[in-house]
């Protein structure tokens, strides 16, 4: 504490002319300016000032501290500044029983550059009125002082400088990650119809060419891999068609329901043993490929990657389903609501869809009302296979999550489980 601190009780007997006799005798030469703020009207008077004073002797705290934030305190420090003096939030510290508040600001002097100011606002009575009154005490700080709270600062901002850039590399390798794993997905996808159904020359061909033209996009995909990784900013994502307000407005509200949830149980989500599938679940269990029948079974796959939509139709038309293709986020949302209860036996969800993401329309789906909306499989097929992403999908309403490139073997199983009574003999779920 200051030798020349305030002491709140030693004056508790005084009346106000005399309290604020004894405060501009012990702070005459330790503060530069003080004034005395009436907290009912905001309206303040100055006690003791100086002739370089940044206040005027006279005024309202509201006006006086915008017009001084915006033209000369340092931008950093303009919202800590009026937060400071507002004077809802001075009211509610009182009440509260905290009667000294303190900042430390950054102020252009007069010769252009920023000087350290110190400041408090101090209640020199405990017994509260309805006349509710206080002194706001600034105080130039010295050099070494000045010089301690700016690499204060300065540590600050270099915290928070890395804490972006660590963001911004973040995002880059999230669509790195993506960019790579969505077309190997569908190369993969391609390459196990060309080995099982190569009879047709023509349609192996074809499925030759489509595979070499996905490699040239993975090719591509792989320049998003810099050596000069010094970047600052945030990479510009593609985020879909997010310009419709109701698409907008449906999406925040969904996250901030499930945000709000989480927050109130405040538990930490468990993942199921049966919710995570691999490429990895069926090694050691030989490549013979099981028969699947999902004859009368109804499927909406939600995918925008043209040759993974062609994959999937093949090799579930293949096994008897019928399958309904939904391009993006809120085409998925209006084709289940649209359909009676009990169209679809399941749906395979994309998470990086246009308009509407797979977490989004998964939830739009569970509260849509509908008599299957709550019971129907729905899974992520996703290459956002990250913990976190595990968990978020959990937290949507996902009944399992598969990540790209997906062993379809894999999937089939999980569907046979799901949608049939029996599964087929010789595979069993890890």
């Amino acid at each position: 504490m200051d030798q020349k601190e305030f002491n709140i009780e030693s004056l508790e007997n005084f009346t106000t002319e005399q309290r604020v006799g004894q405060l501009l005798q012990v702070w005459r030469d330790y503060y530069s300016e003080i004034f005395e703020v009436d907290l009912k009207t905001g309206s303040f008077d100055s006690l003791m000032g100086n002739e370089k004073s940044f206040w005027t002797q006279k005024g309202f705290v509201n006006i006086e501290v915008i017009l001084i934030a915006e033209k000369r305190v340092h931008p950093d420090d303009k919202q800590a500044f009026k937060e400071f003096f507002d004077l809802d939030k001075v009211a509610k510290l009182i009440s509260e029983g905290i009667y000294v508040t303190k900042l430390n600001f950054r102020l252009l002097d007069e010769s252009g550059n920023y000087r350290w100011v110190k400041v408090k606002n101090i209640v020199p009575t405990k017994h509260i009125t309805e006349d509710v009154r206080f002194f706001a005490c600034f105080r130039l700080v010295d050099e070494e002082t000045g010089k301690e709270l700016q690499q204060r600062q300065d540590l600050s901002d270099a915290v928070e400088s890395a804490k972006k850039k660590l963001e911004a590399k973040s995002a880059l390798l999230s669509r790195i990650y993506k960019e790579i794993k969505t077309p190997l997905s569908g190369i993969i996808g391609m390459t196990q119809l060309a080995q099982e159904n190569n009879d047709d020359p023509e349609k192996l061909a074809e499925r030759m060419r489509k595979i070499s033209e996905e490699a040239r996009k993975l090719d591509k995909s792989m320049s998003l891999i810099r050596d000069d990784d010094d970047t600052t900013e945030e990479p510009e994502l593609e985020s879909g068609n997010l310009s419709e307000s109701a698409i907008n407005k449906i999406t925040y509200s969904v996250r901030k329901e499930v945000a709000e949830r989480s927050g109130e149980e405040g538990e930490k989500t468990e993942i199921p043993d049966d919710f995570v599938y691999t490429s990895d679940q069926l090694k050691g269990q030989g490549r013979k490929k099981p028969s699947y029948d999902f004859t009368g079974k109804k499927i909406l796959v939600v995918e925008d990657n043209e040759l993974n939509i062609e994959v999937m139709r093949e090799l579930l038309e293949g096994a008897g389903a019928q399958v309904d293709i939904a391009e993006d986020g809120r085409k998925a949302v209006i084709r289940f609501v649209s359909m009676p209860a009990g169209t679809y036996d399941a749906i395979l969800m994309d998470i990086d869809i246009p308009i509407l993401d797979g977490y989004s329309s998964t939830r739009c789906i569970r509260i849509s009302g509908k008599d299957d909306s709550r019971e129907i499989p729905i899974y992520a097929v996703t290459s956002n296979n990250f913990n976190e992403d595990v968990i978020k999908s959990i937290e949507y309403g996902f009944s399992a999550f598969f990540s790209k490139p997906v062993d379809f073997r894999v999937l089939f199983e999980k569907l046979a489980v799901d949608l049939t009574e029996n599964a087929p003999k010789g595979v069993q779920k890890s």
